[in-house]
């Protein structure tokens, strides 16, 4: 089974373009479309997405794996070239990139690309499920969501942290990708505390009335278990499970760049391919 990957850039008015990264074993077939979101410090080439994306494929789906717009680093090296970009993030402008990518694929520009498929998946992993989340109301298309290691609240900071970010302007960090320090502008907080109603996630997960699977690790040490479970509670108007990984953390135990698949994302990408194969309605013909 051949996997075809093409490199694409999503252009939408008024915003930074996207690059997505198309995998598809069924060009031109009429195969469901999953759209892969990243987390934060990710892009569509860190780590494990590479392995997941091609491994969706070869379960029977054309998959998209986007990087958002701002996320400051650079596809070919995967560091971080533009540290300004970066630092000027927020959860809303990654939910306008996913829309972006969403109104790309309604468009019909996939079919062009020889990827012509519906219904769709939305998968996330920590940050980037979040945006799955408040985004896959939106559109018809989506009929099921995998969530990986996702929080159930954006506002992760101490009061403390939050008068010294104020008063600096900006959160800074160290990252082995970077060559300068990270900085993340306190606007990234301002958003966050704009739009509380609206970026309550369990209130919009308990609000989907599509199929949600909700990975998590066992020992992760970033997105504890017990909000795993808080936004696994939230009732429901379609089917949704909790799946716990045990000996796993935040990324499946696998770091960047990932020189062999651990056993904790083997698990994951199982779970989630047969997730997407059961909700989606992936074909027999379509996964060979």
């Amino acid at each position: 089974m051949q996997t075809v990957v093409r490199e694409l850039e999503i252009r939408t008015p008024g915003r930074p373009p996207v690059r997505a990264d198309l995998r598809t074993c069924a060009l031109r077939s009429e195969a469901p479309i999953v759209i892969v979101c990243h987390g934060f410090l990710g892009y569509k080439r860190w780590g494990f997405y590479p392995y997941l994306s091609g491994r969706l494929a070869e379960a029977g789906f054309h998959v998209l794996t986007m990087s958002f717009s701002l996320n400051g680093v650079d596809e070919e090296t995967g560091r971080f070239n533009r540290p300004d970009n970066f630092a000027r993030n927020t959860v809303s402008a990654e939910i306008a990139d996913l829309r972006g990518v969403c109104a790309f694929a309604r468009s019909g520009a996939l079919a062009a690309e020889g990827a012509p498929g519906r219904p769709w998946g939305l998968f996330g992993h920590s940050r980037g499920g979040a945006a799955a989340i408040l985004v896959a109301r939106e559109f018809d298309e989506v009929r099921s969501i995998v969530t990986w290691s996702t929080p159930a609240r954006l506002d992760r900071y101490t009061a403390r942290r939050k008068v010294q970010w104020k008063k600096d302007g900006a959160l800074v960090f160290i990252d082995a990708r970077s060559p300068v320090p990270l900085r993340l502008d306190y606007a990234y907080y301002e958003d966050i505390d704009a739009h509380r109603d609206a970026f309550d996630l369990p209130k919009a997960a308990g609000a989907l009335a599509i199929a949600h699977l909700m990975v998590h690790g066992e020992r992760d040490g970033a997105v504890t278990l017990t909000e795993a479970r808080a936004l696994a509670a939230a009732p429901r108007g379609g089917a949704a499970r909790l799946e716990i990984i045990r000996g796993a953390g935040h990324t499946f135990n696998v770091r960047h760049p990932m020189r062999r698949p651990t056993p904790a994302l083997e698990r994951s990408i199982r779970l989630t391919a047969e997730w997407f194969i059961h909700t989606l309605g992936v074909t027999k013909e379509e996964r060979q």
